[in-house]
């Protein structure tokens, strides 16, 4: 899995980094080292929807190599004659990997005066494009080396990157074969072919590609994860979990990791499990709000609404464009007895999404337990003309504004067809029935509208709620 706030394969290099940058000074007798540039800021997290991915490239971080061996290559390389255009080169790989953006550029610009057909420091040129987010003129580099070598695997891998990031399929599938049929462990291409084949669905060929990049290399922890997500996809949900507690070990302070495997064993009911791996990527990562959904779903279903929800108002602080979280945070407001809080979420989830009119009904049967029939009726009728004439909801809304008679909404739930829809009013009946001191009633309409086979539906949670809060028969 990709995540676009955060540039993951650059995690690879952290250690290294340091290593790098503190022996470039070192190496270099003419040229003073600059200080670090600064990482690109993380834009706004956003909840992508689960069967996209958006793609980042792995080039600019694995097509120099080991940061080690390109350190001890300049070495060598300075020992035997620190003026070549062969030094010149590796130094500017090195100082590539350091991040020293500028200083590497200036020093491939020259070369490349004295050379315009060196395809290497071309290819060195625009992976700085790359990490520039210069996506066009990345483009442009990548095409003048095809021009120069049509079969230059490296150019063709970084240019199937390109085209994977902008969604474009075939001339990726295109670049990542071209890329593969001169060189077939280019590992570039392969990470690129292995995502390209999860976005076409097809799960069976990406694990068998992924799994060709992993023997080739085997510490590289973020290719453990792609696989483990082919792996999901054909239900080997133990292989995909060991896959990412391999990238874990690999890489034990990327939250990420922690997150997806979270994800995971949640899915796979290994509930405390993935509490613990939810707790760890929240330690490492504060502000990744997803990881407080998720841990504030598996604490609901403990039963711990209180750190439920507390971790669903964190996530909004975090990122408050994901409206997703007002759904269960008006449960939770519901179930602590904090129904006016409970009105105001459910009223925002139906802002949210107009295509779902229970939210218009919740909202006002909450206001209703909080004792403000004013603020349920008002909102009702700003509400009313949105709701299909012809519909349940459209009735029950009429019902709730004037709840004195109830014979017609009775009339026509008993005789709705569809048992789902029928349960899941019986519970707005019940609830104002409830409200009416009408205890019996709504314990009947609740026991049908918490039947299991209304199960998923809030109704459904809310209903079997209730009957667990209602007084017991004598």
């Amino acid at each position: 899995m990709q995540h676009p706030s955060i540039l993951r394969h650059a995690f690879r290099y952290g250690i290294a980094l340091f290593l790098v940058a503190g022996m470039v000074g070192i190496l270099s007798c003419k040229t003073a080292p600059l200080p670090p540039e600064a990482p690109p800021k993380v834009p706004p997290l956003e909840s992508p929807p689960p069967e996209e991915d958006l793609y980042e490239g792995v080039a600019t971080y694995l097509s120099l190599g080991d940061p080690e061996a390109a350190l001890t290559a300049l070495e060598k390389a300075q020992q035997k004659d620190p003026h070549s255009r062969e030094t010149q080169r590796l130094f500017a790989e090195v100082l590539l990997i350091a991040g020293k953006l500028q200083e590497a550029k200036r020093i491939l610009s020259e070369l490349l005066q004295s050379d315009p057909q060196d395809t290497e420091a071309l290819y060195n040129l625009a992976m700085i494009e790359a990490a520039s987010s210069n996506l066009s003129k990345e483009k442009e580099l990548l095409e003048k080396i095809l021009r120069i070598d049509p079969a230059h695997p490296k150019a063709h891998a970084a240019l199937g990157e390109l085209f994977l990031k902008q969604k474009k399929l075939e001339e990726a599938e295109k670049a990542f074969h071209a890329s593969l049929a001169k060189d077939p462990t280019n590992i570039t291409a392969l990470i690129g072919k292995g995502n390209l084949e999860l976005r076409q669905k097809k799960p069976a060929e990406a694990e068998k590609t992924l799994t060709k990049a992993v023997e080739i290399l085997p510490n590289y922890p973020f290719t453990y994860v792609d696989r483990s997500k082919a792996r999901t996809e054909l239900g080997n949900f133990e292989a995909a979990d060991s896959d990412l507690t391999k990238a874990i070990e690999l890489a034990p302070e990327y939250g990420w990791n922690y997150y997806d495997r979270g994800r995971l064993r949640a899915n796979m009911g290994k509930t405390e499990e993935a509490l613990a791996d939810f707790n760890k990527a929240i330690e490492l990562e504060p502000e990744l709000f997803l990881a407080y959904i998720y841990r504030a779903r598996i604490l609901d279903g403990k039963e711990k609404y209180r750190e439920a929800l507390t971790d669903y108002q964190k996530a909004l602080t975090l990122n408050p464009q994901y409206l997703h979280a007002h759904v269960p945070m008006g449960i939770i407001y519901y179930k602590l007895g904090n129904f006016l809080q409970a009105g105001e979420s459910f009223r925002k989830a139906a802002e949210r999404d107009e295509t779902e009119p229970a939210y218009h009904l919740l909202a006002a049967l909450s206001y209703k337990c909080a004792n403000q029939e004013k603020k349920a009726s008002e909102y009702l009728e700003r509400i009313l003309p949105a709701l299909p004439r012809d519909s349940l909801f459209y009735h029950m809304a009429r019902y709730y504004l004037q709840p004195s008679s109830d014979f017609f909404i009775v009339q026509q739930v008993n005789s709705e067809k569809n048992r789902t829809l029928k349960a899941r009013m019986l519970f707005y009946l019940a609830i104002q029935y409830k409200l009416q001191g009408k205890v019996n009633s709504a314990r009947t309409y609740l026991l049908e509208a918490a039947d299991t086979r209304t199960s998923g539906y809030i109704e459904h949670r809310l209903a079997s709620w209730e009957l667990r809060m209602l007084p017991k028969d004598r």
